[in-house]
Formats: structure tokens, sequence, C-alpha cells
């Protein structure tokens, strides 16, 4: 029986990180992403310091500019930022890169993948349109070979963070008369191209885009890996998206900011944590945060030890996106009106990150792929159940 906890090297590890972290999110980086959620100067400058100092790739192989670990001690390091609330290019280190590094080709890895460990390149994916949400593969956005190029043609939705991207990781059909999956490939298109443009797409708690290609031309080297064999370079990534939205960090710290608070407050006369109510929800919270750090634990430590696991990544990104709502919604009603009080507020709790993490997260029930289509893979390919 395999059980899954971190060694005392990675726990070092851990401990590392925050305190790197903490010593490196300042009130003015704060104070100017309260401002502008898109960050400044400052998160610029973090996020280049992050590069500098080795730790965006952690788990990357030494010959890109990593530090060689293993995928679990990326993960590891992706669950400590995302504790801290602040952001980083998390699609473009965590699932475009690993992606580049396995399909891409060496002129590209050569050229990205150091780039994106320094911090110098964002890039957004562009898969969705209006009318290929969840059935992905009928996409009509086309790329015509002519010469030395392919026109790029189409438009995408849910282009999260297209407006501050270099570069996008689009895909597009290249052969309109093969199979709808096998007709399909990935190019990497800069923004700065004549016949792109973005405009806002606004979501709950957040922005999106709406992308458009307008007889975009871009030269053969933009295309990823081999012609048509897009959708295999598409389930690779959103495999690796779908570890990235399942983390649990943000979580463990709402739930450990709620008990203190309630720890400390009183309601009718009593602790608040003293109700049985307040003690069976926090505690029923911190079980299920539990068993999905360890299935976490358990899908990064497979990247590099077992065979790959398909319906891994789709069964975490469920099961905590949905735990995301639950643990956000109980910890709000636990500290009542307080729990609506956003950053700001002298009334604030948990550094008022509660109702604007609330919102956010209420994307992750279709971002990376929506939860009912995400059960059908597992159904599939983790149980062996026939395809209706």
């Amino acid at each position: 029986m395999l059980r899954f906890d971190l060694t005392d090297e990675q726990r070092k590890l851990k401990e590392e990180i925050r305190t790197y972290l903490d010593s490196h999110i300042t009130p003015e980086l704060l104070n100017e992403l309260k401002e502008n959620p898109d960050g400044g100067p400052l998160w610029s400058q973090y996020i280049k310091e992050l590069g500098e100092d080795g730790w965006l790739g952690i788990g990357w192989p030494i010959e890109y500019g990593g530090q060689g670990r293993t995928p679990l001690e990326q993960y590891i390091f992706l669950e400590e930022i995302e504790r801290t609330g602040v952001n980083i290019p998390f699609i473009t280190l965590e699932t475009v890169g690993p992606t580049l590094m396995k399909l891409g080709t060496e002129e590209q890895k050569n050229y990205f993948l150091p780039k994106i460990l320094k911090g110098e390149v964002e890039i957004a994916v562009g898969y969705t349109e209006p009318q290929a949400g969840t059935d992905l593969a009928s996409l009509q956005t086309r790329a015509v070979r002519d010469g030395d190029s392919y026109v790029i043609n189409g438009q995408k939705v849910f282009t999260t963070n297209a407006h501050m991207a270099d570069y996008i990781w689009l895909a597009a059909r290249t052969d309109p008369d093969a199979p709808k999956h096998k007709g399909i490939s990935i190019f990497l298109v800069p923004t700065s191209l004549p016949g792109f443009s973005v405009t806002p797409m606004n979501l709950i708690g957040e922005r999106s885009n709406v992308s458009y290609y307008d007889n975009v031309r871009v030269p053969l080297s933009a295309l990823v890996g081999e012609e048509n064999k897009g959708w295999e370079y598409i389930t690779t990534q959103l495999s690796l998206e779908r570890l990235m939205l399942s983390t649990y960090s943000r979580m463990e710290r709402m739930i450990e900011e709620t008990i203190t608070w309630a720890s400390e407050n009183e309601f009718d006369g009593a602790r608040v944590i003293d109700q049985p109510g307040v003690r069976d929800s926090l505690a029923e919270l911190t079980v299920e945060m539990e068993i999905l750090r360890l299935l976490n634990y358990r899908a990064a430590w497979g990247h590099s030890n077992e065979k790959a696991a398909p319906y891994r990544p789709s069964m975490n990104k469920v099961f905590a996106a949905e735990l995301n709502q639950k643990v956000f919604d109980t910890c709000m009603q636990v500290m009542g009106m307080f729990g609506q009080m956003e950053t700001g507020s002298e009334w604030a709790v948990a550094d008022g990150y509660a109702p604007e993490h609330a919102k956010k997260r209420l994307v992750y029930l279709f971002g990376g792929g929506a939860n009912d289509v995400q059960r059908d893979l597992v159904a599939r390919f983790g149980l062996g159940l026939p395809k209706s």
C-alpha cells in the first residue's frame, strides 16, 4: 500500500519557500495588486526575482535553467505560491512550459523555456470558441498554410490573460477534411502581430477575454511540434492545468484563519468555535482538504514514477473545484457578516480575501474543463466504463 507524505527534506523546502515569499511579498506589492489585479512594476519585479533566485523552475531540468528536482517539489512550490494569494504566470510555468518541454521543437525549447524560468514571457491559452466549449474538438479557427507562413482566422472566448500575454498557445484547424480530433494544430502566436486583438470578458471576480484573429500571419516556426497532432498537445496541457487548479493551500489558509477568528470571538455568550455546528463543519472541511492534499501529492508523484493516468488530474480537479465552493461558503457562514467584508475594511476577517476568492473560485467549476465532462473522463479512463 502506498502512503503519500512529504519527506523531511521536502518539508524543509516548503518552509524555505514560505519564508522567502513572506520576505518578498511586501505591503507595497499587495497595495499595487489591489489597485491593479493584473500587476504593475512591483509585481513584474517580484516575478523576475523569483526567476533570478531559481524558484520558478525548481522541478525543471537543469539544462533549461531549473533546479532538476522532482514534479512533487515543483508542486510544493505551486502550493506555497497559491497560499499567498499573489498570482504568478501559472499557465505559462505549470502547463505550457512542461508541454513544450515534452512535445515542442528543439528551437522552441531553447527559446521559450529559459525565458519562462526568468519570468520574461507570459503565454495565454486560446482553445474555447463560442460554439466549441465542452466539445472542444469542434473548434473552427483556421490556420491555412501559405508559403513559409500560416494565416490564421477565427475567434476565441475565455482567453484569460490574453490582454497581458506575449504569446497565445492557440488551437486551430489545419485540416478541415480530417476527423475533428485529427485536424488540429497548436501555434505560438505573438500578440504583437497585426490582426490580433482582444476585448474584455468580465467573469465573476476576474477578467477574461475574447480574442480575435483576422488574417494573422505567423511563420512556420510558430507551429508547435507536428502539424495535425494538436489534440495530443491540448490534452497534455489540460492535464497539467487541471492539477494546477486543484491546489489546496488557499483553502487551508481560509480554514486556519476562520478557526482563529472563531476561537477569539463570541456569539450569544460562547466562543463561536465551541458551537457544535461550527466545530463539526470545520472538522469536516479539514478532513476533506487533507484528502485533496494526498490526492495531489499522489498525482504529482506519479508524473515521474508511474505510467500516465489521464483520469487523475480530472478526478482531482472536480474534487477541488467543489471543495473550494464548500470551504469558502462554509467559512463565510461561520464568520457571518464579517466574512463578507472585503480587503480594506476595518472589519475584514482573513485578510479580507474570503468574498474575493469565493467569487473567483466559481470559475473553477468550468475552467480547465467543465466538471461534468471531467466526471465522464474519470468514468471512462479511470473506471473503464463504456462511452455512451
